[in-house]
């Protein structure tokens, strides 16, 4: 159990290291609406951003009728539908916290 003395941007961060967990994940495990997840995520990866020692990872949402995997997506919400297929099926895009190896640049 996370110390709730934390915020829920730190809590969410604690979370995300050496994990890989979908906004839906995240709320339940936060006791957050959806919603609010992603709002705090465009947050996260602002801080991650500065922190050289991580990274943000984002495993982006796929089509399981087509394939089609959403790369180029700058959004970190679930897009509601394949532009390959039109399947509404997307899978959600995961995130996560991983340490930067020091020998990387």
């Amino acid at each position: 159990m996370l110390p709730p003395e934390r915020t829920p941007r730190q809590r969410m961060m604690d979370l995300l290291i050496g994990a890989r967990l979908s906004s839906h994940q995240l709320a339940q495990m936060l006791g957050i609406p959806e919603r609010q997840v992603e709002d705090h995520l465009a947050h996260v990866v602002k801080s991650i951003g500065h922190d050289h020692s991580r990274r943000f990872i984002l495993e982006p949402s796929t089509c399981p009728d087509c394939g089609f995997v959403f790369r180029d997506r700058s959004r970190l919400t679930r897009p509601s539908r394949c532009p390959k297929c039109r399947s509404e099926g997307i899978t959600a895009p995961r995130y996560g916290i991983e340490a930067v190896r020091k020998d990387q640049n």
